[in-house]
């Protein structure tokens, strides 16, 4: 019994530091910067994220403040200064992983550009969080 209490106080500990380390790890300060491609417009699905190419023709009239109110109310997010467009980190609730979004307008698209900071895999979060955001955009009166 004293073995599987041990046990299980070490996989908590190592799941606390492991949550540590997810909100400590420095994040490279130039993806909020950055304006990666693909730039043809669609859904492009990347390795740990996702690019959204829209043509601002085919979005609602002020989309482009009403996805950033979107973007600010959504939880856990923090919008981060940036050089050109906007860039946000939005951090899981367990343990707190971030994930960077960044949003820009160029060549008469809108740019939305979705990645996780750890790891390989954002199993699909990211393409979910953005296609929320562009639903409730055409869904806004």
């Amino acid at each position: 019994m004293k073995l599987i209490i041990a046990l299980l106080g070490v996989i908590a500990l190592l799941l606390a530091a492991f949550a540590v380390y997810a909100r400590l790890k420095p994040i490279d300060r130039t993806r909020f910067h950055a304006t990666p491609g693909p730039n043809e417009v669609g859904v492009h699905d990347l390795k740990g994220g996702v690019k959204q190419v829209v043509p601002l023709a085919d979005l609602p009239e002020d989309a482009v403040p009403q996805l950033l109110e979107l973007v600010r109310q959504s939880d856990g997010t923090t919008e981060v200064p940036a050089d050109e467009g906007y860039s946000f980190v939005t951090r899981s609730r367990l343990f707190g992983f971030p994930d960077v979004t960044r949003i820009w307008v160029a060549e008469n698209n809108l740019h939305i550009h979705a990645h996780l900071v750890i790891g390989s895999s954002d199993v699909g979060v990211n393409g979910r969080r953005v296609g929320q955001w562009i639903e409730l955009l055409f869904a806004a009166p």
